[in-house]
């Protein structure tokens, strides 16, 4: 769904639920950039999301990571063997997450009260750790806030940590359009904070909030809640 003349909308739905996953496609003449790329079993979906606008993934330049979430890298693989050469893009302090230094911050939490846990908890925690260290991912630009990539018009990477600590949003700026990942959510007509539930540190995610608002914007993309368009 095209909400500016060069970026595209890509509600990619998760399973047999109401949600989707909402991934960004922005591009120019000569490069074509995706932001965020779900869970492993949607590749097929991203494919044909892509195609439906009159691309191919195998033509992608960049791909933008807003945070090392599973449901935000999954596919990651399978595109970058369509795309060998494509530019990973992710936050400084979100590259150890993704590349295999640390253990992600919700694997990490969940590790420290493991013995706690029923054994088929166990299981699903140690299968979703292993899901990480068997594809770890190569972050060729470890970006900064403020960093500004001149193509599509302007691509501005804004770190707004809480939800994660590289956490960042994507500002495209020739659109007006921030792409907000799980840093914030459409409320009805409102732009709320991130999911209490599933964020690292609450004060400092409501600050980013504060900072994502501070932009003059023609419209928000959430990754869980849709887009929501500024009058």
């Amino acid at each position: 769904m095209r909400i500016a003349k060069n970026v595209a909308l890509l509600p990619i739905k998760n399973g047999e639920g109401a949600e989707c996953f909402n991934l960004v496609l922005t591009w120019d003449d000569d490069n074509l950039v995706l932001i965020d790329a779900g869970f492993p079993s949607q590749t097929d979906a991203i494919l044909s999301a892509i195609a439906a606008e009159g691309f191919r993934a195998e033509n992608l330049t960049h791909m933008i990571i807003t945070h090392h979430d599973w449901d935000h890298v999954g596919c990651v693989p399978d595109l970058q063997k369509l795309a060998p050469n494509v530019r990973m893009i992710a936050h400084v302090d979100e590259s150890p997450y993704l590349d295999g230094r640390r253990l992600p911050v919700k694997v990490e939490a969940r590790l420290k009260e493991y013995d706690t846990l029923p054994e088929d908890v166990r299981a699903f925690y140690d299968s979703w750790k292993k899901s990480y260290e068997d594809n770890p991912i190569h972050i060729t630009d470890q970006v900064t806030d403020g960093q500004v990539y001149p193509i599509c018009g302007g691509i501005e990477i804004v770190h707004v940590p809480g939800h994660t600590p590289g956490h960042i949003v994507v500002h495209l700026r020739d659109s007006g359009i921030m792409v907000c990942g799980d840093a914030a959510n459409v409320d009805g007509n409102q732009l709320v904070g991130a999911n209490p539930i599933h964020t690292q540190d609450l004060d400092l995610a409501n600050q980013s909030l504060d900072k994502i608002k501070g932009y003059s914007v023609s419209g928000y993309v959430a990754y869980h809640t849709g887009y929501l368009p500024v009058p």
